[in-house]
């Protein structure tokens, strides 16, 4: 025990009986106390990532990454924010004690609580904002099609993905897939653990997303996939449900499509914005993987009007993903939050934007 000039007696938190810190790890209410406990000294932090790991779901919600400017290094440094009712409601974020990447020059995606980090080099890194667990991937350059593995040469590291989905956490497997989508390029690609290099496929798609033990994707004309992929050497790419309605393409409207699970659903999502201007519109729709046949679908008998407790986070660079609210006490109803195609991100319903890079994620 140490104490101060002015005798004021200064508590060695560190040296609190193990058993003790784990007790008090367990009684964790909110995802945003667990990290600010795990950010006092090693001890705690290594309760906390004990209580996280086997807690699972009970404490996890949604978390903001955002992209702070570093004018000084001309790089883009990650700052996490709870995302709690409070802060939506109040408009003021409470920023947390994560990991944040040591690299100056790189970018970010996230999926199932953990970043993904595309360096300058084109080195890409899975990386646990909590329990700093590190898993280098393959180079982002480095796929079977030789042919686009040239076609990256100029490319800024940057504008390389647009957005990465796991199959399964790492924290709980070692048999996980990870896919990316392909920003400028165009197609999509994947990778297992023990492989070299990235598998590419060809076809450009704009979102994916993985649902009972499968990889779908929604393509620009609004098709539903299935992706198959047991097969590396010759993947394959499946119809299942065909288009989503959309608007016709020679209008102003730019639209965007998400797959997203939320109660064990696989939901479409259609987001309308007039060009270089706000959101006007959500349309949700059930995904009728059974029922519908592969040339035509009746799909306002699928549409979604009302999400429940459910709130559905959208993400340009994030895997999508929802929560119930009654599972997360401390979170608030938002029906849709999304980060948009200006890179700021925005709450259905609620009068707020945040003008910044954000990534949303669950840890």
């Amino acid at each position: 025990m140490a104490q101060t000039s002015s005798n004021r007696k200064v508590h060695d938190w560190s040296n609190l009986h193990q058993d003790i810190v784990d007790s008090i790890a367990k009684r964790m209410v909110s995802q945003a106390d667990l990290i600010t406990f795990a950010a006092v000294c090693k001890a705690w932090r290594s309760a906390a990532i004990k209580e996280y790991f086997t807690s699972r779901s009970t404490l996890k919600s949604p978390v903001l990454m955002i992209q702070a400017n570093n004018k000084e290094k001309g790089t883009l440094t990650p700052e996490f924010y709870n995302s709690s009712k409070s802060t939506w409601s109040k408009g003021a974020f409470h920023k947390l004690g994560l990991l944040a990447p040591k690299k100056t020059k790189q970018s970010f995606y996230s999926s199932l609580g953990w970043l993904v980090a595309v360096s300058e080099d084109l080195k890409v890194d899975l990386l646990h904002p909590l329990s700093h667990a590190q898993i280098e991937l393959p180079d982002i350059n480095k796929v079977r099609n030789h042919h686009q593995q040239q076609s990256f040469s100029g490319v800024p590291y940057e504008f390389i993905a647009s957005k990465f989905v796991l199959s399964s956490s790492p924290s709980w497997t070692c048999d996980y897939i990870v896919t990316v989508i392909y920003r400028i390029l165009g197609g999509w690609g994947f990778w297992r653990p023990g492989e070299d290099e990235w598998t590419s496929v060809g076809r450009n798609i704009m979102d994916l997303a993985y649902y009972k033990g499968q990889f779908y994707a929604v393509d620009f004309d609004g098709n539903i996939m299935v992706c198959e992929i047991a097969e590396p050497e010759q993947p394959k790419m499946r119809i299942v449900v065909p288009k989503v309605p959309m608007e016709p393409m020679c209008t102003s409207v730019d639209q965007s499509l998400y797959l997203v699970e939320s109660q064990g659903a696989l939901l479409v999502v259609l987001r309308l914005r007039q060009w270089f201007s706000s959101t006007t519109e959500f349309r949700v729709f059930n995904v009728p993987l059974e029922g519908c046949g592969t040339c035509w679908c009746h799909w306002s008998d699928f549409q979604v009007k009302n999400l429940g407790d459910s709130t559905l986070f959208l993400g340009r660079h994030n895997s999508s993903f929802s929560i119930k609210c009654k599972n997360h006490k401390n979170s608030v109803c938002l029906g849709i939050a999304f980060a948009s195609a200006l890179i700021f991100v925005s709450v259905s319903h609620l009068p707020m934007e945040i003008w910044t890079p954000v990534i949303l994620f669950s840890i």
